[in-house]
């Protein structure tokens, strides 16, 4: 008996939990459990997630960023997510967004699991890639965010 024909989906998930960099005055901690949490009444707070393991002529689909909001009735907690990536340059570097989760805005407690998909980046030699994280907390100790890590979708 042969193999089923037809077309099939393959996803490839690439996972990156505390691999992060982040400088202690961006306001952002490493916690015991392995996020990283930003505190109340923070904003525009900057961390990075490095995405290593990439090989040449994958692509990237898609990716998502996952953790923990806490917010209360009236008073955000927002987070962005923006995968990046960074290329050699005679003099600098080039630093442009592939693709933004942006303004996952929340007022109550929620698990975070924002997507962006649509994206048909192919890895090239000579390329680093990595999601720069930007959170903000209103004042109020319900306002608080945890990021667990984010995974990247490639062919």
């Amino acid at each position: 008996m042969g193999l089923p024909t037809g077309d099939k989906v393959v996803r490839n998930n690439i996972l990156f939990c505390n691999t992060h960099q982040i400088v202690t005055a961006t306001g952002w901690a490493h916690a015991a459990d392995g996020t990283i949490t930003l505190a109340t009444n923070l904003s525009s707070k900057v961390f990075t997630i490095p995405i290593n393991g990439l090989k040449k002529d994958h692509r990237i689909k898609g990716f998502r960023i996952v953790g923990a909001l806490g917010a209360t009735t009236g008073l955000a907690t927002v987070v962005d997510a923006d995968l990046r990536k960074v290329t050699k340059g005679a003099g600098a570097v080039t630093d442009a967004s592939v693709g933004a989760i942006t303004q996952v805005s929340v007022e109550a407690d929620t698990a975070l699991d924002a997507e962006k998909t649509g994206l048909n980046e192919r890895v090239v030699d000579d390329y680093q890639y990595y999601v720069k994280v930007t959170g903000t907390t209103a004042n109020d100790v319900a306002c608080d965010a945890a990021i667990s890590g984010v995974e990247v979708d490639v062919d």
